[in-house]
């Protein structure tokens, strides 16, 4: 029998393919969706407890090895109406971005080094806006807890690209099912700034799992942004001729 202490020692050792691995099946938990549209209620909470509410509609559509298309539109309030965000996702490095803002009826091309900056307002970077696709980092499996009674490995994951905002990101993967419970963001000041936990897990048809709440506290400011999403359907047709900068002016049906 192996003693338990030597038992640790092999886990982390190999810390870095263990964590990997629990990666890649987290990531297949969000796979196979071929498209994809829900509305979102977006809530900005300052720190004295002001609300602000706004909603959107998100478009998505799968492409092969996770290159996915993405559109992100504001239907409502007025003065943000219109305002869109087209992503073309980069698995391995940073995405392509494009801001839409009405007011100057132009679109501009979101910078590498402006990928850190807050979107929209809210507590979610623009790195935060597309999936967190496998490449972008690397893994090491740190630990195993509870996390609200739900048995966790906790993976510590590093950006491998340049631009990001954060030096680490710790997060806690549900040993059951893989999906992510809670994700901790170290900035570049080796701080601890963010917190974002995932709730109201549901699978779908396709097997395809998603959260219906994503809830990103930065522990900084008191600043809190709340993401819950209604209306979700998949499988709609989108085509990828649709995601452009020219369909990214258009008001979303």
């Amino acid at each position: 029998m192996i003693p338990n202490t030597l038992m640790l020692c092999l886990i982390f050792f190999a810390g870095g393919e263990a964590g990997r691995e629990i990666a890649e099946k987290a990531q297949a938990t969000q796979r196979n969706f071929v498209d994809e549209s829900v509305t979102t209620t977006m809530y900005l909470v300052n720190a004295n407890k002001d609300t602000v509410v706004r909603h959107l509609r998100n478009l998505t559509i799968e492409r092969k090895n996770a290159e996915d298309y993405s559109i992100i539109q504001f239907l409502n309030p007025p003065d943000v109406r219109g305002t869109g965000l087209l992503t073309y996702q980069v698995p391995s490095g940073d995405d392509k971005q494009w801001l839409y803002l009405p007011e100057l009826r132009r679109v501009k091309q979101i910078s590498s080094r402006n990928k850190s900056g807050a979107f929209m307002g809210s507590e979610f970077a623009f790195e935060d806006i597309s999936n967190n696709t496998l490449d972008r980092f690397t893994y090491k499996l740190i630990g195993e807890e509870e996390y609200e009674g739900k048995a966790c490995y906790i993976v510590e994951r590093l950006p491998t690209y340049k631009s990001s905002g954060y030096t680490k990101i710790k997060t806690w993967y549900d040993k059951a099912t893989h999906l992510i419970h809670r994700a901790e963001y170290t900035d570049r000041k080796k701080s601890l700034l963010k917190v974002m936990t995932f709730n109201g897990w549901q699978q779908y048809k396709n097997g395809t799992w998603r959260a219906e709440q994503m809830r990103m506290e930065n522990l900084q400011t008191r600043k809190v942004s709340t993401l819950i999403f209604s209306d979700r359907k998949m499988g709609v047709g989108l085509k990828e001729r649709e995601f452009n900068k020219r369909n990214l002016q258009r008001v979303l049906k």
